[in-house]
């Protein structure tokens, strides 16, 4: 007997700890790749090895050999990128500012030849006084959108630059950077429209009481008509994009219904007709597609051909079975079962394109598709080629009710070849409203399977992709309802077999923090412990200090979500109920963070010293929000998996 218990402790030793904890975590070894516009070239971004930065790699098509790597000095780093024609490509900059681990994208806009040869910056200012204006890390916002690349002018493209309020539109030269105006936004901090001919005639944003604005105009003479006030959390109309040669445009529609659909809106009516809405979740993605292969055809319209839904795993309805684009993405989706498949950039004539295939199991690969012959290559230009899919474990949709009757859906995870009674971690995800966890690959829900745990990921009452009501359900109730529904899941788990109540541990980061540190108040036998990554443990202190707070959207979101009452405050406040929480306890936190700042960390530690109680601490400078440097993340989920077995392992 006693040989059979040591070679089993073996064999879960081998299963669960062979794959090494920088495989899951290590950055992507080529990401964002794209053709050029005549299909001569592939651009993959590129982490150059032991560099604070990283590349874009420019590869020849016919060799599949690398003919320039463009980068800049260090620190600074390729956000995104864009071809602007076959020789020229525009790059957004990003930034380490100064001790900070982790860049930040800034307003810096580079335009350069793929052979390296005349750069320009056609966005933004190198001089010291506009460093600091062009960085928006307190909002997440960067000071310019592309609008469009006016795929029929190589020379210019239009810019939305926010140096204000309102969004100015300008009409940018690719290679001098010389700009004339074309408008300023009707809407504050949003997004504008172009109808088939080029022409800005919607726009949606905000207005000065924080609510979503949808504007519309029938000509680039006529005035701007207000079509729709929308305050947060209520039901929108919202562009997605014009009908070709029409002033009518395809919205997401929740103005008649809770669970926004997709409509056909008429602006001359103001009017709305239902295309599609499906009856538990929102649209998650569009598939807009020319009508016909041959884009110079005169004929050629674009029209809305596909939608997808994150109802459990993610389902493509499609609106036109004719389309040519549909077809052929239907015959890949066919090729590729269970995955994700999607086209990323096209070549001018539509004729080859980028396919991007990804799932649970598998974080994704990229490969050229001929739409003329249905040729299917492989560029071997994997994401995480070190991942093997056969060592990944699936991640299984579920649900359950609430026990007030609402339906909760989610996630789960659990280790190779294991099914019943299993240690088990709660992983809740942050945001916490318009957030949600997906069918998708996750790293942190993947090493924590593969390390013997099962994990479990629950859409809790407030997260996004389930329509007006599901959110603002978990308004007011960031401490109460949406904790107990994160409680009601553990108990379904339990009562199906999954988990063993008795070995069961809550995890999560930044109001995944948070929900971690209150559950373990609010149900202090259930857990016997509990991590809170870069939480929010003091509502008093969350709401005046930090990046959100003092950020006008921001504090207008704060006052709607979470409770006034000062008596709530303290009961919804982790650090207020330590007293109660007997879990054992992780804390861990970035000294630089300005979102869930540091001062949440002091708090809820010092509370813990002042009660006696003791606890796990790791905090890091240089680190924000969440930990960025590679040695930071490979030693916290080491110490996470150690905390872990000492705890609730087997």
């Amino acid at each position: 007997m006693k040989k059979l218990t040591f070679f089993t402790l073996l064999l879960s030793f081998f299963t669960f700890s062979d794959i090494p904890v920088e495989d899951f975590y290590k950055f992507d070894e080529f990401f964002d790749i794209s053709i050029s516009p005549e299909g001569g070239y592939f651009a993959a971004k590129q982490r150059l090895v032991g560099e604070k930065r990283n590349g874009l790699v420019i590869i020849n098509r016919k060799t599949m050999k690398p003919i320039n790597i463009i980068y800049f000095d260090e620190n600074w780093y390729v956000n995104d990128y864009y071809w602007l024609s076959e020789e020229r490509i525009a790059i957004r900059k990003g930034k380490h500012f100064g001790g900070l681990k982790a860049p930040y994208s800034t307003g810096f806009f580079w335009a350069v030849n793929i052979d390296g040869s005349k750069g320009k910056m056609i966005q933004g200012d190198l001089s010291k006084s506009r460093t600091s204006r062009v960085m928006r890390d307190d909002v997440g916002y960067s000071y310019f959108e592309v609008v469009d690349l006016l795929a029929d002018d190589p020379k210019h493209i239009l810019l939305a630059v926010y140096n204000k309020d309102f969004p100015d539109i300008y009409r940018v030269n690719v290679y001098n950077g010389k700009k004339k105006k074309v408008m300023t936004s009707p809407a504050e901090r949003g997004s504008v429209y172009l109808d088939s001919d080029g022409v800005i005639r919607a726009a949606f944003g905000e207005n000065k009481n924080n609510e979503n604005v949808f504007l519309y105009r029938f000509s680039e003479e006529d005035e701007w008509e207000n079509h729709g006030t929308f305050p947060y959390g209520e039901g929108v109309i919202k562009p997605i994009a014009f009908l070709i040669d029409s002033n009518k445009l395809y919205v997401e529609c929740s103005v008649e219904d809770p669970i926004p659909g997709i409509c056909i809106y008429n602006p001359e009516t103001y009017s709305l007709e239902l295309i599609y809405r499906n009856e538990r979740v929102e649209p998650d993605a569009y598939g807009i597609f020319p009508s016909k292969l041959n884009v110079e055809d005169d004929e050629v319209k674009t029209e809305l051909v596909a939608a997808r839904f994150e109802d459990g795993k993610p389902q493509v309805v499609w609106f036109n079975k004719k389309n040519p684009f549909g077809k052929k993405l239907r015959a890949l989706q066919k090729a590729f079962p269970d995955y994700r498949v999607s086209f990323g950039s096209m070549t001018s004539d539509m004729k080859e394109a980028i396919v991007y295939v990804r799932s649970d199991v598998d974080p994704g690969g990229y490969y050229l598709f001929n739409m003329e012959s249905n040729q299917l290559s492989e560029l071997g230009l994997d994401r995480r080629p070190w991942i093997k899919s056969s060592d990944m474990v699936k991640a299984e949709p579920i649900s359950f009710k609430a026990r007030d009757g609402l339906e909760i859906h989610g996630y789960l995870h659990r280790p190779k070849g294991k099914k019943e009674n299993l240690p088990m971690v709660v992983y809740v995800h942050g945001g916490p409203h318009g957030v949600r966890d997906y069918w998708t690959h996750d790293s942190e829900a993947q090493y924590l399977a593969n390390r013997g745990y099962a994990v479990l990921q629950i859409n809790y009452r407030g997260s996004g992709g389930y329509g007006q009501e599901f959110l603002k359900k978990g308004f007011l109730h960031w401490g109460d309802k949406m904790q107990d529904d994160l409680t009601d899941g553990v108990q379904w788990a339990v009562e199906e077999g999954i988990a063993d109540k008795e070995r069961l541990c809550i995890y999560g980061a930044s109001y995944g923090g948070y929900a971690s540190m209150m559950s373990a108040a609010r149900y202090p036998d259930l857990y016997k412990c509990a991590i809170g990554y870069v939480g929010v443990y003091d509502v008093a202190s969350f709401t005046s200090i930090g990046n959100i707070p003092n950020y006008r959207a921001g504090a207008s979101y704060l006052s709607t979500v979470i409770p006034d009452d000062p008596e709530i405050r303290r009961a919804f406040s982790p650090s207020e109920q330590a007293s109660k929480i007997k879990a054992a306890v992780f804390l861990i936190h970035g000294r630089e963070d300005r979102q869930a700042h540091f001062r949440n960390y002091q708090i809820m530690t010092k509370k813990f010293d002042q009660i006696g109680k003791p606890y796990k601490g790791m905090v890091k400078d240089g680190e924000g929000h969440g930990f960025y440097d590679r040695e930071n993340k490979y030693e916290l989920a080491r110490e996470i998996v150690t905390f872990l077995n000492e705890h609730i392992g087997s």
